[in-house]
């Protein structure tokens, strides 16, 4: 046999049609025919999944990340090997905080694609944010081996370092970052060069349940989150995507504005304000539920589960 018949019987015996089947036949014509069927129809699932994926793309860029998300999986049950669509997946899964279901796209891509570096610094982003700190530093620190120019691997590994106050370690990679073509680190630079040890009050883990059940949800009674290393409202995000319902699924949340003046050495004239949040989650009977809570960036003290709510598990 020719080279092109080889590659047709090759699609059949990695494709859906019956080979063994299709041996058993006496008649040529007969062989042809179911052939030709089953190209054809190997073609059709090529043209599916890559609308599918095409339309994934265009949700996805549209800020419909649930949509996207159901169009790239059905590229992937059609062409498992794609590992476009792992990815792209698992960065939608990403922007919807979605981390423990998007790492396991990561690393498949990582399985079917081991040169991808995309899926490496997106994987320890993923694990940064599920509090594997050495995970994402291990990742990072891979990633500079393959690429000693990849500025994002630099930047993303200092970020980590700085979380856990290794400024040294941080500014580094920071430089490094820099040196390599990472735009945008005037801020960071000036941050290492200041000799003022970091502000290491970083929400790594939630740790302690609180004892009352009006702790974050009464102004009387705030999340005090303080600003960490990164400022403004970094450490509300940071706190706000550590929570899990008792699913164990990531809330969703929406800032509401500030109110509710209260005393505070950090503030202005000796007063701050408290930020709202509304979150979104399923409740312990399995139903949509919506909450208030109130957060300070102006002051810390270690944050606490909220009562009913439960954190990332490792």
């Amino acid at each position: 046999m020719g080279r092109t018949t080889d590659t047709y019987f090759q699609i059949l015996l990695n494709g859906s049609c019956n080979f063994k089947k299709l041996l058993k036949r006496d008649a040529m014509q007969k062989i042809i025919i179911l052939l030709l069927t089953c190209i054809l129809s190997t073609h059709s699932y090529s043209q599916d999944a890559a609308s599918y994926y095409k339309q994934g793309l265009e949700k996805a860029q549209a800020g419909k990340m649930e949509e996207a998300i159901e169009l790239f999986s059905k590229t992937i049950e059609l062409q498992p090997d794609d590992y476009y669509a792992w990815f792209n997946r698992g960065i939608a899964r990403s922007r919807l905080n979605l981390y423990e279901a998007a790492l396991t796209d990561f690393e498949q891509v990582i399985a079917l694609s081991p040169e991808y570096k995309k899926a490496w610094l997106n994987r320890g982003i993923a694990k940064r944010h599920l509090t594997d700190y050495e995970g994402a530093i291990a990742d990072y620190t891979y990633l500079v081996k393959m690429d000693p120019s990849y500025s994002d691997a630099f930047y993303n590994r200092g970020v980590v370092y700085e979380m856990l106050g290794k400024k040294d370690s941080a500014c580094l990679d920071y430089n490094k970052a820099k040196d390599a073509g990472a735009a945008n680190m005037d801020n960071k630079i000036a941050m290492c060069n200041n000799k003022s040890p970091l502000n290491t009050n970083t929400i790594l883990r939630l740790t302690k349940t609180a004892p009352s059940d009006k702790y974050g949800f009464t102004q009387e009674d705030p999340v005090k989150a303080g600003t960490g290393p990164f400022g403004g409202p970094a450490n509300q995000r940071a706190y706000l995507e550590l929570l899990r319902d008792t699913k164990g699924n990531p809330v969703k949340y929406e800032r509401l504005g500030s109110c509710c003046q209260y005393k505070s050495e950090n503030g202005l004239m000796g007063y701050a304000m408290l930020d709202k949040y509304k979150i979104t989650y399923t409740d312990a009977d399995g139903n949509p539920a919506t909450a208030v809570i109130y957060i300070s960036f102006y002051d810390y003290e270690e944050p606490m589960i909220l009562t009913g709510f439960k954190t990332i598990s490792r």
